[in-house]
Order: structure tokens, then C-alpha cells, then sequence
């Protein structure tokens, strides 16, 4: 989160916070936001991870095991 006080001509642009809140501000003159996002769950992108893995494992392929764990787990609750 941000917390601007006394000033002109601020861009905020393609910015993520886990905070609810942006930005907090006194006495701006020009500010121009653009693509931000609060209250973003840092968790949320390790629930993206792949499965099915192409790397050099037995015969070229793997699984994710600890992936795998955590989708099925998140679809309980």
C-alpha cells in the first residue's frame, strides 16, 4: 500500500497489493491510476502450479505430487 501525501502528478500503473486498501492519500493534485489491484491473494498463484511436469524426470515426464495434494485439498473446501 501507498501513502502519498503533498504531492502532484502521480501514476500508478499495473501495481499489486495484498492490502485491501491501495493507497492511502492527502492533498494529491494529478493522480492517474491505471491496471492496479488490491487485495491480492499471494497464496492464489502457488494453486496455478502445474501437475503433469516436462522435465528431466523418469522417461521425460513427472508428477507433481505437492501440486497435486493441493488441488485436490482446495476442491474440498
Amino acid at each position: 500500500m501507498f501513502d502519498i501525501e503533498d504531492s502532484k502528478d502521480i501514476d500508478l500503473e499495473n501495481n499489486k497489493t495484498s492490502k485491501q486498501t491501495l493507497a492511502k492519500i492527502k492533498n494529491v493534485e494529478g493522480l492517474k491510476a491505471k491496471g492496479n489491484e488490491a487485495g491480492i491473494n499471494p497464496e492464489a498463484s502457488k494453486s496455478e502450479e502445474e501437475i503433469v511436469e516436462l522435465k528431466p524426470n523418469f522417461m521425460g515426464f513427472g508428477i507433481n505430487l505437492r501440486a497435486l495434494w493441493r488441488k485436490i485439498i482446495c476442491k474440498k473446501t
